[in-house]
């Protein structure tokens, strides 16, 4: 998976890194439901710091196409609602983590 985090570049995390990451992401879509501003910052700057600790940065003079876009920290908590909003049917900012390893699976047993 690619994560671009804007103004920041592209990291390639594997499947196995997003359980951690739903974490940050479940403290995140907290802080935004209770309207909390500072705590969304913190918690969007966890999950941008995880994402740059676990994966593997993209060189940039590799253009690839990302699969996931994080904002950078000084985003307003009214973009995050309307981001987390868009994204809302299958998960917060990052897939749920037993989603994308089962995708896996599914597509080793049919080859």
């Amino acid at each position: 998976m690619i994560v671009r985090i804007m103004g920041q570049g592209q990291w390639v995390l594997e499947p196995e890194h997003l359980m951690a990451l739903n974490e940050l992401d479940r403290a995140l879509e907290d802080r935004v439901e209770a309207d909390d501003h500072d705590g969304m910052v913190a918690a969007l700057q966890k999950l941008v710091d995880g994402v740059k600790e676990m994966g593997v940065e993209v060189p940039e003079d590799v253009l690839v196409e990302s699969d996931l876009v994080l904002p950078d920290v000084d985003v307003s908590l009214d973009d995050v609602r309307e981001l987390l909003a868009s994204t809302e049917e299958f998960y917060g900012l990052i897939p749920d983590a037993e989603d994308e390893l089962n995708e896996g699976d599914e597509e080793s047993s049919e080859l």
